[in-house]
């Protein structure tokens, strides 16, 4: 069985981005799903959601993205029988916004969760460091956004969640809708453990009755520091035999990376085991991505969340429909993280509000974009704006240090080509421009609180705090 997708309109998106019409069609645009060969969506038949988040994990890096290591064997087997997205952006580089988008459905301009000098929270709340830390502030997710969470539980759906890392505790909001949001245990270097995460979502899932459920988990192991399990480790380091250090450290840093990724997938596949037991998993609708990527080595970088390379922006994105409802296979369909909300409603028949800026692909109807905005402590370069079009990213910096590269001919981004072709900076520049400002502003901050001791802890230890 084939999948064909057709839209309700004939522009492509070239010719969007050429006239300027994101904006004015995004609300008009509903992509309908069709399956060639056989009927629609039987919609009567609701499945379960399970939503997966890889923290920090690059696309790269996952077998079933051409990795030649050998780091995710279970995610790559659920890509077999998945539709896998070859070209998924998110929209931050961070952890807070992006799982915003995921969400809620919006770009970080409209919903607010984000690096903020007036936000609500003090991150520096009984943090030693410089006094001029003492102005450093975040908001979280605006405290009238509608998450996924809350319209499916609108919709008869038990809703549950265990995350791993930090920025997903309770403090800073996405746990609206959620009928169970775990978040204990998050307060040592390297947040919660995927053995962790696993055990406690299954023993939640195990507990209910027949209930239809939507469950949201986010594994945190691959965000620094690496340190793996050590049986894990020796998959990939040099020599492969101890954690002392061997080989040099960029070589040292990548194969601790991947042994997380590694350790991450072995529970993942744990979990999908014990769905498959309980005969819930062919009557689940399964979908994997990531909140951002990670620098390991590339442009002299480190980590994430302060620039917007495709290193921090491309992320594995694989969406597994129910028994034998979409035929496995790849597509160049571009797509971002606030689209998924938007798949997700599609497939269980719930219509899209206008304001949810995400669109089931194949015509997302909105350009390709992503920001982040981090503050002066935490990086000197400014902040960062992301805008794709077709091969050409322009990437627009509040210091003027803006980067345009060509990534057909140049996947690296190692050419700026901003002084080559000044005017098509330009025209990018513009149409970014006139997107953003036709997005609606967030609504008021979740009320101000300090962050729990542990919060603080691993923020802290995680480089986020000084």
């Amino acid at each position: 069985m084939s999948v064909r997708y057709a839209s309700r309109v004939s522009l492509t998106r070239r010719a969007m981005l050429k006239y300027g019409l994101y904006g004015s069609l995004a609300a008009s645009m509903s992509p309908v799903l069709w399956l060639s060969g056989c009927t629609k969506f039987a919609l009567g038949k609701r499945p379960n959601v399970i939503l997966i988040t890889l923290d920090t994990t690059r696309a790269d890096h996952l077998g079933c993205y051409g990795y030649h290591r050998q780091t995710s064997p279970n995610i790559d087997r659920l890509a077999e029988g998945s539709v896998v997205y070859k070209k998924a952006i998110a929209p931050s580089s961070w952890t807070l916004p992006s799982h915003a988008s995921l969400l809620t459905g919006k770009f970080t301009s409209s919903h607010g969760a984000r690096y903020d000098p007036e936000g609500p929270l003090f991150l520096t709340d009984g943090i030693r460091g410089p006094e001029a830390w003492q102005v450093y502030r975040a908001r979280g997710l605006a405290q009238d956004e509608l998450t996924l969470a809350s319209i499916l539980k609108e919709r008869g759906y038990v809703t549950g969640a265990v995350v791993g890392g930090p920025w997903l505790k309770k403090n800073f909001g996405l746990n609206k809708g959620f009928d169970y949001y775990d978040d204990a245990f998050i307060n040592n270097l390297n947040g919660r453990t995927a053995k962790q995460v696993t055990s406690s979502a299954l023993d939640w899932v195990g507990k209910l009755q027949k209930e239809k459920f939507f469950l949201f988990l986010n594994y945190f192991d691959p965000h620094n520091p690496y340190e793996p399990p050590e049986g894990f480790a020796k998959a990939f380091l040099p020599g492969g035999k101890t954690l002392s250090k061997t080989g040099s450290f960029l070589k040292r840093q990548r194969a601790l990376y991947d042994a997380e990724i590694l350790y991450m997938d072995h529970y993942i596949g744990h979990l999908i085991d014990n769905l498959k037991s309980w005969d819930l998993y062919n009557n689940t609708l399964f979908i994997v991505t990531a909140d951002h990527g990670e620098l390991l080595g590339e442009h002299g970088k480190f980590f994430h969340g302060h620039y917007l390379y495709q290193e921090e922006l491309h992320v594995p994105l694989l969406v597994k429909y129910p028994g034998t409802e979409v035929a496995p296979n790849q597509t160049d369909v571009p797509v971002q993280l606030n689209d998924v909300f938007a798949i997700i409603l599609e497939r269980l028949g719930i219509t899209k509000s206008p304001d949810i800026q995400g669109c089931a692909p194949p015509d997302i109807g909105h350009p390709v974009l992503a920001e982040t905005y981090p503050l002066p402590g935490i990086s000197k370069d400014g902040h960062w704006r992301a805008f794709f079009e077709e091969d050409f990213k322009f990437i627009w910096n509040s210091k003027n240090n803006h980067l345009l590269f060509h990534l057909g001919s140049d996947p690296d981004e190692s050419i700026n080509l901003v002084t080559n072709f000044p005017k098509k900076a330009e025209d990018l520049l513009s149409k970014m421009e006139r997107y953003l400002a036709r997005l609606p502003e967030p609504g008021p901050a979740s009320p101000a609180q300090q962050l729990d001791t542990g919060t603080k802890r691993a923020l802290k230890s995680l480089g986020y705090l000084n």
